[in-house]
């Protein structure tokens, strides 16, 4: 009997794509090279192989046995690409040629997010305590992305109880580089606050596309009218409470579903902050190259 091998319809956009900048950033320095001991594994060839893992939802056996090498030294590259921020270059590389390329347009971009739970269910390194809403224990992915083509723009990886409005601004200033023509920042109700508002409003001169809390109990039994339209009034500046346009948040909704459906976010049996962090990147790369592909475009 002659088997013969067939790569699988859902990695084989990978084979269009390279990535020299993995070699560049895992380069070893003079002194490590002095030192002595094996030359190791081509970083890229191990890069390529985390990627089809993650698109697969394979273990690391099986891949380590498809690629040639030991499953330890996948788990060493997944390690040492983290520590050295290796996928966090790549990310940025990526958003920059989808700048130059016009994938990211940057008029309407929305940010949103998403709530993975411990694979113990119980406390992890990171988790940072109990979420009551989510009744669990978890890890937080914070994203920006271009509503126009799903594509992300900036990343946070947080604890599962901090409010996501604390992590709003953070990721507006890493996204400014890529913000210069943008129009609208959406959000949801839980994003609304003065400080992230009168940044969009006076740092990215854009209007915020994020409606109003309702009143508390209290404010509604008062019988100032005109004071409480005041107060409205003077929340609204800056915003765009448009149904047109708060309707595009929903795009970032998507691209959770897909990171978590298509590029199985959440699906691996690890623990801790750091290993959500290496989940986190390596889909976000899987799903970034896949629009890529689409778009015909090389990087």
């Amino acid at each position: 009997m002659i088997l013969v091998p067939k790569i699988p319809r859902k990695i084989q956009y990978l084979q269009h794509f390279s990535f020299p900048l993995v070699n560049q950033l895992t380069a070893k320095t003079e002194k490590e090279q002095f030192s002595g001991g094996r030359p190791g594994y081509d970083k890229e060839f191990l890069f390529s192989w985390l990627l089809v893992r993650k698109i697969m939802d394979w273990d690391y056996r099986t891949v380590a046995d498809m690629a040639g090498v030991s499953h330890p030294t996948l788990i060493r590259a997944n390690t040492l690409f983290l520590m050295k921020k290796v996928y966090h270059k790549v990310f940025i590389h990526l958003v920059k040629t989808a700048y130059r390329s016009r994938l990211i347009k940057g008029i309407h971009v929305a940010l949103d997010s998403s709530f993975v739970k411990t694979f113990s269910g119980r406390e992890e390194d990171g988790s940072n305590g109990w979420n009551g809403f989510k009744e669990t224990y978890g890890f937080k992915l914070h994203l920006l992305i271009d509503t126009a083509t799903h594509f992300p723009i900036a990343l946070v990886v947080g604890d599962g109880t901090t409010n996501d409005g604390q992590w709003a601004l953070p990721l507006l200033k890493r996204a400014r580089p890529w913000l210069k023509k943008v129009g609208y920042v959406l959000a949801d109700k839980g994003y609304d606050s003065t400080d992230i508002v009168t940044y969009i409003f006076k740092r990215l001169h854009a209007k915020a596309g994020i409606p109003i809390r309702k009143k508390s109990r209290l404010a509604k039994g008062k019988k100032n009218r005109y004071g409480n339209y005041l107060n409205w009034k003077m929340k609204a500046s800056g915003r765009s409470l448009k149904r047109s346009i708060l309707n595009k948040r929903s795009s970032v909704e998507r691209v959770f579903s897909s990171l978590k459906r298509i590029y199985h976010l959440g699906h691996e049996e690890v623990r801790g902050i750091i290993s959500f962090a290496k989940q986190v990147y390596l889909s976000l790369i899987c799903y970034m190259l896949k629009l890529f592909y689409i778009a015909g475009v090389s990087c």
